[in-house]
């Protein structure tokens, strides 16, 4: 039967079940810009079991059930794999960028003006085949060509090679972040299983979750225990409280030069799809490969071509079958002016009879720059490189475009997560308010029923 006691005792849960409230409140404003905090919210439900009293049953206060986390786990996983898109994008673009910085055509060094020098040297070698400044011209504007796919061959390789270096670094921090879930999984569970409820630690693990997520293509699966486990590619990357590791790992044929990532535990390699180490392996495997391969073609393509022509042609003092570029040229990374042209510019075939006045060669080899020498027969030579150059820039495009709707993307999910997850101080002084108030009727409560037990205890 419902006593002046009971009333006290609902008085005193209702009175603690308050303060808690405003603690939550107060915990939550003291994290309004704590980076990956997630507001909290004490449970409140009527006390169990209610009292028996004639004619039915009275309840007894309030219990505070859990203090929750406000996660959204569908705008989470949303957040998350735009997070992966736009990392890998934004690296992608950053390289392309660099890319882009070697060629230097949109900054006016590139091949194309050196290129058109080189052409241009020819025809005034046509016009005046005895002028020995022209032939000088020419000659230094060869080794100008030379030198330059010498040095962008050169330029993309030490980026792969700055590439390569910069995977390493990210394995390691793949490593550190994911040693540190799985300790935290562990802290997480044993706290649980003792019947707390460790949200602030949820959340260190969710912001590790986030940046691993810059890093690598990540699924996340919530367990039983409270613990999670984060896949790669299908593969188990961490489960409860133990990590797996990667590694790196000589690719064959290129003398440790780069490396793959593998699996410590099988040695099998890791499938990355999206976050910043895809988007490195992307432009460190195919981007600049083909951009190289680009280059070599056209290299042996200007090598090929000329020198057939050139080597047909005449020298200033009747000498012929003379190379223009060296026959050792194998692509961009060697390609050289052959000895004779690089000791002596009278070398430089300009007659097709012989006669030190002929300019045939040259006009010959001048018209090259049009004719439709690569590509099985469908480009110029000119056409050729531009073409590279228009890849190049045309995947800087695309990336610029898809990082900007990225960026719009998660903008836009960040601000829903935000609205959903994130502490709002107009809501929390509202939530303080409340509670101060329902706390101090509470006591008011009391204090009435401390007066009318006193009353009752002081009746003879």
């Amino acid at each position: 039967m419902a006593s002046l006691f009971d009333a006290i005792s609902m008085a005193k849960r209702s009175l603690i079940a308050q303060q808690w409230a405003m603690t939550t409140t107060g915990h939550n404003i003291a994290n309004a810009n704590t980076p990956g905090y997630t507001r909290q919210r004490a449970e409140l439900s009527a006390f169990q079991p209610a009292l028996e009293i004639p004619g039915g049953f009275i309840g007894m206060g309030v219990n505070v059930d859990e203090i929750t986390r406000l996660r959204n786990r569908y705008i989470d996983r949303q957040v998350l794999e735009e997070q992966q898109n736009q990392s890998f994008l934004s690296f992608e673009d950053g390289a392309l960028s660099q890319v882009e910085t070697i060629l230097g055509e949109t900054s006016g060094y590139g091949i194309s003006g050196v290129l058109d020098e080189f052409w241009s040297a020819w025809s005034d070698l046509s016009n005046d085949p005895e002028n020995s400044s022209a032939r000088v011209a020419l000659q230094q504007k060869g080794s100008e060509l030379c030198q330059g796919l010498n040095n962008k061959y050169d330029d993309l390789q030490n980026m792969q090679k700055e590439l390569d270096g910069q995977l390493s670094g990210f394995v390691g921090q793949i490593n550190q972040k994911t040693s540190q879930i799985a300790a935290l999984n562990q802290t997480i569970s044993d706290q649980i299983s003792q019947g707390m409820t460790p949200n602030d630690l949820m959340d260190q693990r969710d912001t590790l979750i986030d940046e691993l997520s810059g890093l690598v293509n990540v699924t996340v699966q919530d367990e039983s225990d409270g613990t999670i486990s984060v896949r790669v590619g299908g593969e188990i990357l961490v489960y409860r409280d133990s990590a797996q590791q990667l590694q790196l790992k000589d690719i064959p044929g290129t003398a440790g030069k780069f490396h793959s990532v593998i699996w410590s535990a099988n040695g099998n390699e890791v499938s990355f799809q999206s976050g910043q180490v895809a988007a490195l392996l992307l432009v460190r495997d195919q981007t600049i490969p083909e951009l190289m391969s680009g280059l070599d073609q056209f290299a042996l393509g200007l090598v090929s071509n000329i020198n057939s022509i050139h080597s047909a042609g005449y020298g200033l003092d009747g000498s012929t079958g003379i190379n223009f570029f060296s026959i050792n040229s194998t692509g961009a990374a060697d390609i050289a002016l052959s000895t004779e042209v690089a000791q002596d510019a009278g070398n430089i075939a300009a007659s097709a009879d012989g006669s030190p006045g002929n300019g045939d060669i040259a006009l010959q080899i001048f018209n090259l720059q049009n004719s439709l020498v690569m590509s099985q027969g469908t480009q110029s030579l000119n056409g050729y490189y531009a073409g590279l150059a228009a890849d190049v820039g045309a995947l800087k495009q695309t990336s610029e475009n898809e990082l900007a709707q990225s960026e719009v993307t998660l903008q836009q999910l960040s601000n829903w997560k935000a609205s959903a997850e994130s502490v709002s101080l107009d809501e929390e002084m509202a939530n303080l308010v409340k509670f101060q108030q329902a706390y101090t009727a509470v006591a008011k409560f009391l204090a009435t029923t401390d007066e009318m037990l006193t009353t009752l205890l002081n009746l003879e």
